[in-house]
C-alpha cells in the first residue's frame, strides 16, 4: 500500500475537505487528489462521497480510516523502535492542540521539545476551542493537548492556571486604576466569546466571588485579539498570567485587581489511545511534565504584543 497516499486520505478524512487539508498541511490541492485517487484504485473502493463542499466517508473509507491510522502508527513506531536502539527519539509526532494560546504555549514548548529531540518531526494541528473534536478525529494524533478538565482514559492534567485582569497604561491614565471589584462596573472590558457564548468574568479574593460583565466595544473568540485590544487601550481583559508575563514585563499591561483572579483552569495532555503509545509520544509526555515544573528555563522566541507610539499628525514634524 502506497503509505503516503494513506497519510493524504487521513488527513482528508480528518478535516473533511481537500481545501481545509490542503492549507493544514501545506500539500497542494491537485498532489492530494492525485493521491487519493490512486488509493481508490488500489483498494478497489470509493473513499468518499460528496455532500455540497463538504466529502463524507463511504463504508470502505470508514474501514480504511480505523485500520489505517494504526497501520501509519506501526510504521511511525517501527521507525521510532530502529532509532531508539542508539537511545534517540525519532519518527513524526502528530499533536493536535487548540489553538486558544497557540503560539505563546504550544509552539514555544514544542521548540523547546525540538531542542531536547532534534530527530522528532513535528506535524502540529491547530483547531478552534469552540469546535468539538470528538475522539475519532482525535485519533490521527499521537497526542492532544487542550484546555479542559481531566477526564476519560489517557487524560493527564499538565498544570492549572488562573486568569487575572489586565489594561495598558493608557487605559488606565484615562480612566483611572479600579480599588475595588465594585469599580469594573464603570469601565469597559474586552470580552472573550465562546461557543456558549459572551463569557463573564467570574473572579474571586478567596472570601468573595463575583461575576461581572462589563460594558464592551470589542467582543471576540480569540484570546490574541482580546489581549491585542487590552494592550490598544480598548479596555481592561481577563487574561492568564504566562499569556501576558511579557506585556507586563514591557510595561504594555499593567494588572488590575491582582488578589482577584478566576477559578483554576487545566492544561490537559491526552493520549487518544492509552493502550498504544509509541517511544515519540512517551518522549513527549515526559518533556511536557518537565516543561510546567518550576524554574523550567525556555530561550527561545516568544510572541507577545507590543504598544507602539506614533507621533500626533495634528502636533506637526517630530522634534
Amino acid at each position: 500500500m502506497n503509505f503516503q497516499a494513506l497519510s493524504t486520505f487521513l488527513k482528508v478524512a480528518e478535516t473533511g475537505s481537500v481545501s481545509v487539508a490542503s492549507r493544514l498541511h501545506g500539500q497542494a490541492k491537485s498532489s492530494i487528489s492525485l493521491k487519493l485517487k490512486q488509493l481508490e484504485e488500489e483498494v478497489g473502493a470509493e473513499l468518499f462521497t460528496r455532500r455540497g463542499r463538504a466529502l463524507e466517508l463511504t463504508d470502505a473509507g470508514r474501514v480504511l480510516v480505523e485500520r489505517g491510522q494504526h497501520i501509519l502508527s506501526l510504521c511511525d513506531d517501527t521507525a521510532a523502535a530502529v532509532a531508539s536502539m542508539q537511545d534517540e527519539a525519532a519518527g513524526v509526532l502528530r499533536v493536535g492542540a487548540s489553538g486558544e494560546f497557540g503560539t505563546a504555549l504550544n509552539a514555544q514548548m514544542l521548540q523547546a521539545f525540538r531542542a531536547v529531540h532534534p530527530k522528532i518531526q513535528l506535524d502540529l494541528v491547530f483547531f478552534s476551542p469552540s469546535v468539538f473534536l470528538d475522539m475519532s478525529r482525535q485519533k490521527v494524533f499521537d497526542a492532544v493537548l487542550s484546555f479542559e478538565d481531566v477526564s476519560g482514559p489517557g487524560a493527564e492534567e499538565l498544570t492549572t492556571l488562573r486568569y487575572a485582569l489586565h489594561a495598558s497604561p493608557s487605559y488606565l491614565e484615562a480612566h483611572g486604576m479600579p480599588t475595588d471589584v465594585a469599580d469594573l462596573a464603570r469601565h469597559k472590558g474586552v470580552i472573550y466569546r465562546d461557543a456558549e457564548g459572551l463569557r463573564p468574568w467570574r473572579l474571586s479574593d478567596g472570601t468573595r466571588s463575583e461575576e461581572i460583565l462589563p460594558p464592551a466595544d470589542i467582543v471576540t473568540n480569540d484570546y490574541w485579539t482580546t489581549k491585542y485590544f487590552a494592550v490598544a487601550g480598548a479596555g481592561l481583559a481577563l487574561l492568564p498570567a504566562f499569556f501576558t508575563e511579557l506585556e507586563v514585563r514591557e510595561g504594555h499591561l499593567v494588572p488590575v485587581l491582582p488578589d482577584w483572579r478566576s477559578e483554576e483552569r487545566s492544561i490537559t495532555l491526552r493520549v487518544p489511545d492509552p493502550r498504544y503509545v509509541a517511544p515519540k509520544t512517551r518522549a513527549f509526555i515526559a518533556f511536557c511534565k518537565s516543561y510546567f515544573q518550576p524554574g523550567f528555563d525556555f530561550a527561545g522566541p516568544r510572541y507577545f504584543v507590543e504598544a507602539l507610539r506614533f507621533p500626533d499628525p495634528t502636533k506637526g514634524e517630530r522634534e
